[in-house]
């Protein structure tokens, strides 16, 4: 018998959203179609799979059960230390798992803690500042265009073409709407004019690499996304022409970016795999506008797993790697190689 894994989850529409929480409050789930393929994809390779959702029963059954390995794609639900909720309760267990461990997944949801860490390692990262209401005067230092974005959200949640702001009011009313919508502070930081790319990490040590450049590409999209990546845009403009993957760079700069991208990943102590995002400026200069430790591996729509395509990895195969990356980093040895045992 093969190993015994627990995916973990959080299932799109498995809890009701209250009148409170925004309309794109359950963006980060996944649907049914994900977990399936990934749970083909792990037997597949000869593992007896238990699916799991991720909420606070979740603890019972891993306590009183005996999994090899968790493979672990939950975003958790409440706080900003959500996505860092059943990793916790994994270590505790002694269950290994996939991805990041506690701390990289908390402080990659905390924007503003990562840039601090991005800026510390001279990563280059737009300049900010944290607002917790609209009437917090504006530092000096910045200048506009700026953009606004919840501090503690991921798969572009609270972002849209007001997100750019040109002036004092547009910044005064979009902070407004974060701080009261998203019931946390907002993120401001200086917008950066330019191409905008994605660059997914797998491995760890001597063995990782990069996966192909990805560029969102906004020439044939409505002009509604206003030039940025928004949740609108990840909803209604999935398109592959729309994401050019690999991305048409110059060699040069693709491997500038290549180098900050595993800086950024290291910066923030990941492991296994991760995304890096990036707006590449007029004059050249690639910054790091966010990092995500637990990528979205929806088939064929995500990002991480369109790249991964691009690279000759299909769907199997690349749960075939992270999986195996996480097993060589906890054992030493291939899952590989276990499994044709």
């Amino acid at each position: 018998m093969g190993l015994k894994v627990v995916l973990l989850y959080n299932l799109i529409g498995e809890v009701q959203e209250s009148e409170e929480d925004p309309p794109d409050s359950q963006a980060e789930f996944d649907s049914e179609s994900t977990i399936r393929a990934i749970k083909d994809a792990l037997e597949q390779l000869g593992c007896d799979v238990t699916c799991l959702d991720g909420g606070p029963t979740a603890f019972f059954r891993l306590a009183n059960s005996n999994f090899d390995l968790a493979f672990n794609i939950c975003e958790g639900r409440k706080g900003r230390n959500r996505e860092a909720q059943i990793p916790a309760i994994l270590e505790m267990l002694g269950i290994p798992y996939t991805g990041s461990d506690v701390l990289t997944l908390a402080v990659s949801l905390d924007k503003a803690a990562t840039k601090k860490l991005l800026a510390y390692d001279g990563i280059p990262t737009p300049c900010f500042q944290v607002f917790h209401d609209s009437s917090e005067p504006l530092d000096a230092h910045l200048r506009f265009p700026l953009f606004v974005k919840p501090v503690h959200e991921g798969s572009s949640m609270g972002i849209s073409a007001s997100s750019k702001v040109n002036d004092e009011t547009e910044l005064r009313r979009q902070v407004d709407f974060v701080c009261s919508t998203y019931r946390q502070p907002a993120l401001v930081e200086e917008f950066i004019a330019g191409r905008e790319f994605t660059i997914g990490i797998i491995g760890n040590g001597l063995e990782i690499r990069t996966l192909p450049i990805m560029e969102i590409d906004f020439s044939k999209v409505s002009s509604e996304a206003n030039g940025i990546y928004t949740y609108q845009f990840k909803k209604e403009w999935t398109a592959r022409e729309n994401f050019l993957c690999p991305a048409p760079v110059d060699g040069e700069i693709a491997e500038h970016m290549r180098c900050i991208a595993l800086r950024a990943f290291h910066s923030i102590g990941c492991r296994d795999y991760a995304r890096v995002d990036f707006r590449l400026s007029e004059d050249g200069i690639p910054y790091v506008i966010e990092i995500n430790p637990l990528p979205g591996l929806a088939p064929g729509y995500s990002d991480f797993p369109v790249s991964a395509e691009a690279a000759g990895l299909q769907f199997p195969q690349l749960i075939a790697e992270i999986l195996n990356t996480a097993i060589c980093r906890v054992r030493g040895v291939s899952l590989l190689a276990r499994t044709a045992t």
